[in-house]
């Protein structure tokens, strides 16, 4: 009789171990009633290359997604001239970051009118193979604009974010114009 008690409870150890097991592999499995976010990253980023290519064009787009080189100019207006006061090529780890904030969509927004002169105090040219195209910026009238190679302007946008400053001030840690924009408090 006892044996047949000592059994019993062996037994019933046994199957709570196998029952705690398959419970594992089901909290294991990863079956989920909720959709992936997969689709919704892909629909994401769909999105915003779409807004960017609409915007700019097929070829320009090219050129900057896929550049394998791009070089950064600091420019100083002086009176009616600019001067180059910096001209460096971004390291390839820092290509990403440049191109996050380029295919920001509210970046694309619109053009509004406003009463000044564009002069850019900072320069992108995205290079690929032969080809290349040059981004502007003008971070006193918050503009940016997209050029050929020639220095044409193809499109104008609003700018309407502080992170390309905040770029070209990391790109450019002695620039004491970059420094000011970004110390400047918005009242």
């Amino acid at each position: 009789m006892q044996m047949r008690n000592v059994l019993r409870t062996k037994s019933g150890f046994g199957h709570r171990i196998v029952l705690s097991v398959v419970f594992a592999l089901f909290m294991c499995s990863g079956c989920s009633a909720y959709p992936s976010n997969a689709d919704n990253s892909n629909q994401s980023l769909a999105k915003t290359d779409s807004v960017m290519r609409n915007a700019i064009g097929d070829s320009i787009y090219s050129i900057i997604v896929e550049a394998k080189k791009v070089k950064a100019e600091a420019v100083r207006l002086n009176n009616d001239s600019t001067s180059n006061v910096g001209e460096i090529n971004v390291n390839s780890k820092d290509f990403s970051w440049i191109r996050f904030i380029i295919s920001e969509p509210k970046n694309y927004a619109g053009d509004i009118v406003v009463y000044g002169k564009f002069h850019p105090c900072f320069t992108l040219t995205f290079i690929r193979k032969k080809e290349s195209c040059i981004v502007n910026f003008d971070f006193g009238l918050k503009k940016w604009n997209v050029c050929d190679s020639k220095g044409r302007t193809l499109k104008t946008f609003d700018l309407n974010s502080d992170d390309m400053l905040r770029m070209a001030d990391i790109l450019f840690p002695n620039n004491h114009y970059f420094e000011t924009l970004i110390n400047t408090v918005k009242k």
